[in-house]
C-alpha cells in the first residue's frame, strides 16, 4: 500500500442530514464572511429562517481547528452516540450556540459549529439541534 493510500484509509469527512427547505448552505465569501475565524479556516456558513408575522434567522458558521492534547472541555452530548457535543462555555455570548465535533480516532483535528440564535427562539433551536444530532463522519 503506498502513503497515499494509506493516508485515503484514514480520511473521513463531515455529513449533516439536511432539509433543504429549512437550511441554506453558502460559502463564507457568498455570505460576507471572512475565510478565517482567528487563523481557523471557515468552510461554510449555514443558515434557517423561520417566517411568522417576522423573520427570525440562526446562522452559523462551521471552522477547522484542532483541540489541545489533554484539553477537557466542558461539553454536553446532543444525543445519546452523538458525535456532536454542545460547548458549555460561561462566556458565551447569549443567544450563541457553539458544538465541536473531534474527529474519530486519536486525532486533534474537530469541526467547531458556532451559530447564532435569538434567545428563547424554541423552533430556531430545535432546528440547530436536530442538525447537530444528525452530524456524522464518514469515510470517503
Amino acid at each position: 500500500m503506498t502513503m497515499r493510500g494509506a493516508f485515503m484509509a484514514d480520511l473521513v469527512l463531515p455529513a449533516f442530514e439536511m432539509d433543504c427547505r429549512d437550511w441554506m448552505v453558502v460559502s463564507p465569501s457568498e455570505a460576507g464572511v471572512p475565510d478565517d475565524v482567528e487563523g481557523a479556516p471557515v468552510l461554510a456558513v449555514l443558515s434557517t429562517v423561520v417566517i411568522t408575522h417576522d423573520l427570525r434567522e440562526a446562522t452559523g458558521a462551521l471552522t477547522v481547528g484542532m483541540i489541545d492534547a489533554g484539553e477537557e472541555l466542558a461539553t454536553r452530548a446532543v444525543a445519546p452516540g452523538a458525535a456532536a457535543h454542545e460547548l458549555l462555555d460561561e462566556d458565551t455570548t447569549p443567544g450563541t450556540r457553539r458544538y465541536v465535533m473531534p474527529a474519530p480516532g486519536n486525532h486533534r483535528l474537530a469541526l467547531l459549529a458556532e451559530f447564532v440564535v435569538g434567545e428563547d427562539d424554541l423552533e430556531l433551536d430545535r432546528r440547530v439541534e436536530r442538525l447537530m444530532v444528525s452530524f456524522r463522519w464518514q469515510g470517503a
